[in-house]
């Protein structure tokens, strides 16, 4: 399969960005020639026994309700006892968890990494879905293994329906049917209509679905107003400009109320160092995996390029990793922690591969080697042994 840095199918990445992305839906029949899926159902059924994996049954009947949704981690005997079809199990971050599945996500880094939420899979029998519904961000569906007949629609009414565990919309006619089979993909803008149906063709319905994040405005500026008040505000209070006597001692005048504004923005301090602090921070945010990072004890660098000799070294599934430019270095960002780092450095660790020692000592200064120490302490790096 190709991983080459390019939009797969016949359309060029350029002609993709201009004509579809966050603009209309777009269906690309064999995007990936020949293609295997790279995870099997009984495979994708185990990850869902797994503690720390994010995983979801969802029964469009045969449960206590229509759409009922039940959360894993599932015990084996869970999936003898469904029902024949109208099933979906739904598995997300599995390419944090099966690090072999992590190259489908090769093919769209045409959008910056920090913009990718995760790699979902989901398996469902015949007639399998989580009903109609839409996304509030930028999805590729791609068909692993069997066919699904998908439903998309991008005029539609809003309403759902009551008393059910998803956001089913109630009323819901297609527009376009797509039945896709191994290899072909679709792409959704955030906020059409979609109703992925699996069909029985005698080999498992898999489906693969690559998200991006869409944080809302909401979320960003609390978030990033909770970074100024750790990092960059201090101490001090509200402190009268130019004392005058109130017309009305009750009144909160426009003065005060100007006052307030200016004490406001001095605050708000929208500023590029601090924005570029907190993104990088925002956006390598690991909390939901820190506990499965295991932290190593090597004292010295050293030791780390002797092990490398034996092992594989590289950035843990688990970890993330981006990085921002400051004129010739970098600051690196690695699980909501920032680093200043040489731009070499920076560049190969966060290329996600495997390190490969005699081209990186060359690039690394003396700082790039204790912060690589540390990283592969902390466990944000790993060994992973080669006999």
């Amino acid at each position: 399969m190709n991983t080459k840095n390019n939009f797969p199918g016949d359309l060029s990445t350029e002609e993709f960005l201009a004509s579809y992305w966050q603009k209309k839906p777009l269906l690309i029949k064999n995007a990936f020639p020949d293609f295997l899926s790279p995870i099997s159902a009984d495979e994708l059924a185990g990850l869902a026994c797994e503690d720390n994996v994010n995983a979801r049954l969802v029964l469009e009947k045969d449960g206590d309700y229509p759409w009922q949704v039940e959360f894993g981690p599932f015990d084996e005997s869970r999936f003898a006892h469904l029902p024949e079809s109208h099933w979906s199990l739904l598995v997300s971050d599995v390419e944090k968890h099966l690090p072999e599945t992590k190259y489908l996500l090769q093919h769209f880094r045409f959008i910056p990494d920090w913009r990718v939420d995760d790699l979902m899979i989901s398996y469902a029998p015949e007639g399998g879905s989580v009903g109609q519904h839409t996304d509030a961000y930028d999805v590729f569906l791609i068909q692993l293994s069997g066919q699904r007949l998908w439903k998309i629609a991008e005029n539609f009414a809003e309403e759902t329906l009551n008393d059910v565990d998803l956001c089913v919309l109630k009323n819901f006619t297609a527009e376009h049917e797509w039945l896709v089979s191994p290899g072909d993909m679709i792409y959704l803008p955030p906020n059409v209509a979609h109703h992925g149906i699996a069909q029985d063709n005698g080999t498992p319905c898999l489906t693969g679905s690559v998200g991006f994040r869409a944080p809302s405005l909401k979320t960003i500026t609390s978030d990033y107003v909770n970074y100024l008040n750790e990092n960059v505000h201090d101490a001090s209070r509200y402190r009268d400009i130019a004392a005058v006597k109130p017309e009305h001692h009750a009144e909160i005048s426009q003065q005060t109320i100007n006052d307030f504004i200016a004490y406001l923005k001095q605050g708000l301090a929208i500023e590029h160092e601090h924005v570029t602090n907190w993104l990088g921070q925002y956006c390598s945010d690991n909390k939901t995996y820190e506990d499965m990072l295991e932290e190593q004890q090597l004292d010295n660098f050293d030791e780390l390029l002797a092990l490398s000799t034996q092992h594989t070294v590289e950035p843990s599934p688990y970890s993330n990793f981006l990085f921002s430019r400051i004129n010739d270095s970098a600051l690196l960002f690695v699980n909501g922690s920032r680093y200043q780092t040489s731009l070499s450095f920076a560049t190969v660790l966060c290329n996600g591969e495997p390190l490969d020692f005699q081209q990186l000592l060359p690039l690394m200064t003396t700082e790039d080697k204790k912060i690589l120490l540390m990283l592969f302490n902390t466990g944000a790096v790993i060994a992973i042994d080669n006999t």
